[in-house]
């Protein structure tokens, strides 16, 4: 089959499955989308070939979803709520005013992913040149998909500058709800991919310095192990920094602690597990062989590497002085790379309050000691955080379940 006239690269395809399940039979859809029986039939026909899973029961009374069907309905609701954002001149009071309504069914009629992938390449690579190299095509073929977005959103959303290619007010604002719309038909045909038995897709897992060392490594090896065919890209950083590239769909989920109440509404998370932190300093230290502490009140005044503000675990170190009634301490170190954290550690007399799987191996070896000091409030807790729109359960969101105790 030409690529070109491969359904699933046309939005049209999965909105005429969506239509089909609403209306109950072929007919119906085609009264929605304004285009004949026979229409719809063979694209739905086209997708299941294309897919190679049923999406449809077909009976005498009419048309009812599969499991696989009802996914790529969910997913079509997922796209709809994103091409209503990036149709929208600002966030609307009420999501489909009929004038929107109108725009987003014209989008869902001529949008494709080729056109999706030429947009974000040419946002990223500001030329288009480069944005055909890496993408495969030649540069007309890429001018042309960009020529066919334009007129779809009737205004332009690049300009030509001495620079290379610049968004425009209006490229900037659908580039996520965009980037988005391309993320869920890749998870869609992961999902697929799963319905057939096939163990196969990509995950863009963010790790939080915290699950660098030792949680993230145990759980990828589970995960690849019993997916072999999946390929990982992992990326670390800031919260702030990953949290940004998980509602632009640029990562799939992000493992390490949770903030509660602190994460964005657009954003949901998942326990794994919860840990204590434990006071360690270097072998050697005074406290190493100290007797058992009572309180964090008696090492106020030791050398601290405080953990970085707006961190869960600065939460918890706050909460530990303040539940032993003392104030914090002037630390004169805040980190939050585990590896720096340890090595300074080390090669001082400080002491930090740091996750056990952050220094189990440093612990086993001798080389970091547990203060024995009693600590409260110090709990905090571990899982992964994902998009709230289109969240399902593929086998690699499990990576941290298994793995890590």
């Amino acid at each position: 089959m030409d690529p070109h006239d491969d359904p699933l690269t046309r939005l049209r395809a999965l909105r005429t499955v969506e239509a089909t399940h609403e209306g109950g039979s072929a007919a119906v859809a085609a009264q929605t989308l304004h285009c004949s029986t026979s229409t719809v039939s063979r694209t739905i026909q086209q997708t299941e070939q294309a897919l190679r899973v049923a999406l449809f029961e077909r009976g005498t009374r009419g048309m009812v979803c599969t499991t696989a069907g009802l996914a790529v309905v969910r997913g079509c609701a997922a796209m709809r709520a994103e091409l209503v954002l990036s149709a929208s001149e600002s966030t609307p009071q009420d999501p489909r005013p009929e004038p929107l309504r109108r725009q987003v069914e014209s989008l869902f009629r001529v949008l494709t992913v080729p056109m999706l992938r030429c947009f974000v390449a040419c946002t990223e690579l500001t030329n288009e040149t480069l944005a055909a190299r890496s993408l495969g095509l030649s540069q007309p073929a890429v001018s042309q998909q960009l020529r066919s977005l334009h007129q779809a959103y009737g205004r332009a959303l690049m300009q030509r500058t001495q620079r290379g290619l610049r968004l425009t007010r209006d490229g900037e604002r659908v580039l996520a709800p965009l980037k988005r719309v391309l993320n869920i038909l890749r998870v869609l045909q992961e999902q697929m991919s799963a319905y057939r038995g096939e163990a196969t897709g990509r995950l863009h897992l963010g790790v939080l310095p915290m699950a660098s060392t030792s949680l993230a490594p145990r759980a990828l090896a589970g995960l690849l192990q019993r997916m072999p065919k999946v390929v990982v890209t992992v990326s670390d950083g800031t919260y702030d920094a990953m949290a940004r590239q998980l509602k632009t769909g640029d990562l799939d989920m992000i493992l390490g602690p949770l903030r509660g109440e602190l994460v964005a509404p657009e954003l949901e998370e998942r326990e794994l597990f919860r840990e204590s932190l434990i006071a360690v300093v270097r072998q050697g230290h005074a406290l190493a062989s100290a007797g058992r502490l009572r309180s964090l009140r008696q090492l106020r005044h030791q050398a601290w590497i405080a953990p970085l503000e707006n961190t869960p675990a600065h939460a918890a170190f706050e909460r530990a002085f303040r539940a032993a009634g003392a104030p914090l301490p002037q630390a004169s170190f805040h980190a939050n790379s585990p590896p720096l954290v340890r090595a300074l550690l080390m090669k001082s007399d400080h002491i930090a309050l740091m996750s056990p799987l952050q220094v189990q191996e440093d612990l086993a070896s001798g080389a970091l000691v547990r203060v024995p000091v009693t600590l409260h409030e110090v709990d905090r807790r571990i899982g992964i955080t994902v998009r709230r729109a289109f969240a399902w359960h593929h086998p690699a969101s499990t990576c941290g379940s298994s793995s890590t105790r």
